[in-house]
């Protein structure tokens, strides 16, 4: 069975939600967002992936996630409007992307409320996510971070099944920044 966009979100006004946004177009490997800009418009990927990561001073990147059709970034602005972006969020492949401003996303949940636990949904995935990150990082190996790291990329949308098993696009750069070593 072939999910909708509608289903994959929980969204079930996505069409309307999708009326209120600005679509916008990015090539693969470009910038969407910028690590400490100031955070007022929130992100839906209507097709494509991107990457979420975090640098060091040295210029060192982690990858956080990945993300994929039908999924929300940038909302932890609409939170804590003090605070700036916190990560880079970079375009895996070209991308069409619906934003709207955080004023007028807060207007839109008041008529529906779907919207906002759609997205309150991904944010708990989200933070499941990371604290099994951290708890990887903290008690497994590189070898079992590795591991896990393949698995949990074989389940991603542009993963394809091949005799042998799964075939997967990334280098061993990219498996190391996800892993963090």
């Amino acid at each position: 069975m072939v999910q909708t966009a509608a289903q994959h979100t929980g969204i079930e006004s996505l069409d309307r939600f999708l009326e209120h946004c600005h679509r916008r177009q990015y090539p693969a490997k470009s910038v969407i967002i910028y690590a400490a800009d100031k955070p007022d418009v929130l992100y839906y990927i209507v097709d494509g992936s991107v990457s979420v990561l975090i640098e060091d001073s040295e210029g060192r990147e982690i990858v956080l996630a990945y993300l994929n059709k039908g999924d929300f970034f940038g909302e932890m602005g609409l939170f804590s409007e003090d605070d700036n972006r916190s990560a880079w969020v970079r375009a895996r492949t070209a991308c069409e992307v619906a934003e709207i401003s955080y004023s007028k996303f807060r207007q839109l949940y008041q008529e529906h409320p779907d919207v906002l636990f759609a997205l309150a949904s991904q944010m708990a995935a989200r933070l499941r996510d990371t604290s099994r990150k951290v708890s990887d990082l903290a008690f497994m190996d590189v070898t079992g971070r590795v591991a896990r790291t393949l698995l949990d990329l074989c389940k991603q949308p542009d993963a394809m099944t091949h005799p042998d098993g799964m075939q997967i696009r990334i280098t061993r750069q990219e498996i190391g920044r996800i892993v963090g070593c």
